[in-house]
């Protein structure tokens, strides 16, 4: 059976820099990304990114903005593939590696990070959208009139 898979990814500024991990795995093993993953099963996508960031750096955030929804694509087993990804606002933590999927988190002075060669590309592009507020800004619309609160409304 074929499957959509949905993933979010969430850019944490802090103090003009970002927040980043050094994957251990995969096509960007050793490269700094954007921390993210794939939303589970029963779970809302806004509750999704906050989860990756808290379980892959630490890091408490909370959800601002979409920015982008992104790699909209069909994978070679014929799935297909969609990201999400999120602005949010630093909340608390010091950042600390999963010690799986990444061997190093740490907020990144975002200057640097532009024009660093060993930040993946995509990264790159997303980060500097948001430095430059060349995005579409999606938030979430707390009087949508909906009484379901697994319901939630980006606009």
């Amino acid at each position: 059976m074929k499957q959509i898979i949905v993933g979010v990814e969430g850019i944490v500024i802090k103090d003009g820099k970002v927040l980043l991990v050094r994957h251990t795995y995969g096509q960007f093993k050793g490269k700094w990304i954007i921390p993210g993953g794939h939303v589970e099963a029963g779970e809302n996508i806004d509750a999704a990114v906050l989860r990756e960031i808290k379980e892959e750096t630490s890091i408490e955030a909370r959800v601002k903005n979409i920015i982008s929804i992104i790699r909209s694509i069909l994978l070679p087993d014929n799935n297909s593939e969609i990201y999400i990804v999120f602005l949010l606002d630093y909340v608390s933590g010091t950042p600390t590696p999963d010690g799986i999927e990444n061997d190093s988190a740490d907020f990144l002075d975002i200057d640097e990070v532009i024009k660093n060669e060993n930040v993946v590309y995509l990264s790159r592009y997303l980060i500097k959208k948001v430095l430059t507020y060349n995005y579409n800004k999606l938030s979430p619309d707390p009087f949508y009139p909906f009484d379901n609160l697994n319901y939630k409304l980006f606009c």
